[in-house]
């Protein structure tokens, strides 16, 4: 079995998610995710942390013997009613675009609200409509910053009207201010070092919308 396959496998017999095995090695979700599938290396110092994470030795990552592992207690009271939003292994670019190859990103890991708190921030919008994706770039810097998590509706494939979308537009998926003029869409970044373009008729056939942006969660790393 491949050392990737073998960690998602050791994993999910622990019942931890991506995001806390990324946590406690010091990575992020996206580089565990990658390592996983087996689309990135690894060194032998995040073999060690991964393993001190699994509680297996850095050999077990390298076997497939059943190994008997103490699941993760995650006891949930199951009478809190929660919103559940899926976090997907997909970059979206404030800034020149970044290439997209797969049309569905993996989920790999989710937010629970309480029902209190996600009407407060999502409104009526069903959780099944919404999706969590990473920004990277500072075209947006000033409303959007690089590292923040933007919760999209996926159920607003198409121009809504003004506001902040994220679109494919040949192959490149970007975040930005959809604006509707007489000649077209303009595309419009809030840092005002980047310049507006349009989208004419002609190449809209270029142009897919994702979903519309609702709402932006800053990320602040201090180490």
């Amino acid at each position: 079995m491949e050392t990737g396959k073998r960690i998602r496998q050791l994993r999910k017999a622990k019942n931890m998610t991506i995001l806390e095995l990324a946590t406690s090695v010091g990575s992020d979700v996206g580089n565990i995710s990658r390592l996983e599938r087996g689309v990135q290396g690894f060194t032998e110092q995040l073999l060690v942390k991964i393993s001190a994470a699994l509680g297996v030795k850095v050999a077990d990552l390298f076997t497939e013997e059943e190994l008997g592992i103490d699941p993760v207690d995650k006891t949930v009271n199951t009478e809190v009613k929660s919103y559940v939003v899926a976090v997907l292994d997909a970059k979206a670019s404030a800034g020149n675009g970044v290439a997209v190859f797969n049309e569905v990103d993996e989920t790999i890991s989710s937010i629970i609200y309480e029902n209190d708190k996600a009407m407060e921030i999502f409104g009526h919008r069903p959780a099944e409509s919404m999706r969590v994706i990473t920004v990277v770039g500072d075209s947006m810097s000033g409303t959007i910053e690089t590292g923040d998590n933007i919760f999209v509706d996926i159920s607003k494939d198409y121009f809504d009207g003004d506001g902040i979308y994220v679109f494919k537009f040949k192959g490149s998926l970007m975040v930005k201010r959809l604006q509707f003029t007489a000649d077209g869409l303009l595309v419009r970044s809030d840092n005002p070092k980047y310049a507006d373009w349009l989208i004419r008729e002609e190449n809209e056939k270029y142009l897919k919308v994702l979903g519309r942006v609702i709402y932006t969660h800053s990320v602040t790393r201090y180490v």
